[in-house]
């Protein structure tokens, strides 16, 4: 069964793309910062059994209309923002991947899908990217913001090229989502998995240079990352494969992550 046949809710949407198939194949830019964390502030965020390592990945992308061998792969283009820790398994290296803990994203099928799927922790945002990532530039910057709440700035700058092996995201690579069923019979969880979701990127025009980034929580929007510290940042033009199947499902715990509820609800700062 096609990925664009599961949708239902939104069929016609996914059914324009590629027919539906399996694999997503999207051309993408991206804006990357690399960064280290504190880890005992970082595993407050990782559930049982994944383990936290120290480093943070944090990108801005822009998803474009692609056509490949003259089918038309994706049809509406999208930008979407992530912040995640790199994580594994107990013993086990294979398993490692990019433990996402907030996203946002500006289409509501990339947020449907990818949330209830495979568990995407989605909210849709407003984002820009200054110049627009179609110009070659050695500096870009970026933000993001939702209910009129300024929540992220980023710039990645002195960019100088660099082979396309050094790149985040070149090759084989896995985002590992934290995917809640809510029970339809009872007020609770039904299901807590971790999911691996099978990547693998193609990459070009890679560059690599320095840049920074401001994470300014809103009411509604809390990115508990903590400090981070040597940043590295790149830039690249790829092509984003995203397979239409985990490769691996763990039974998790339910999720510990601190929340700052005396300010829930509280009127946002207008961008």
């Amino acid at each position: 069964m096609k990925q664009g046949e599961v949708c239902r809710n939104y069929e016609l949407d996914w059914m324009a793309c590629d027919n539906g198939e399996m694999i997503g194949r999207i051309d993408a830019d991206y804006l990357i910062m690399t960064a280290k964390g504190d880890l005992e502030h970082l595993r407050k965020l990782v559930p049982a059994p994944l383990v936290a390592t120290d480093e943070v990945v944090i990108y801005m992308g822009y998803f474009k209309e692609t056509e490949k061998e003259g089918v038309r792969t994706w049809a509406y283009p999208f930008h979407e923002w992530g912040i995640g820790i790199k994580t594994h398994l107990p013993d086990d290296p294979d398993s490692e991947g990019l433990f996402l803990v907030q996203l946002y994203v500006d289409d509501d099928l990339v947020l449907v899908h990818g949330r209830e799927v495979w568990g995407y922790p989605k909210k849709i945002g407003q984002m820009a990217i200054t110049p627009r990532s179609a110009e070659d530039s050695d500096r870009y910057e970026y933000t993001v913001g939702r209910r009129g709440s300024h929540l992220v700035s980023g710039a990645i700058e002195d960019l100088k090229p660099i082979d396309k092996e050094e790149f985040p995201f070149f090759g084989k690579a896995y985002s590992i989502c934290y995917r809640q069923t809510p029970a339809n019979t009872e007020i609770g969880l039904e299901k807590n998995e971790l999911v691996w979701v099978h990547l693998e990127f193609e990459a070009a025009d890679t560059m690599k240079g320095t840049g920074g980034i401001s994470i300014q929580d809103g009411p509604f929007d809390q990115i508990p990352i903590g400090p981070l510290s040597d940043f590295t940042s790149y830039f690249g033009r790829c092509t984003f494969n995203h397979y239409g199947v985990a490769d691996r499902v763990v039974q998790t715990d339910d999720l510990a992550r601190p929340l700052d509820l005396s300010r829930a609800g509280a009127a946002p700062t207008l961008v």
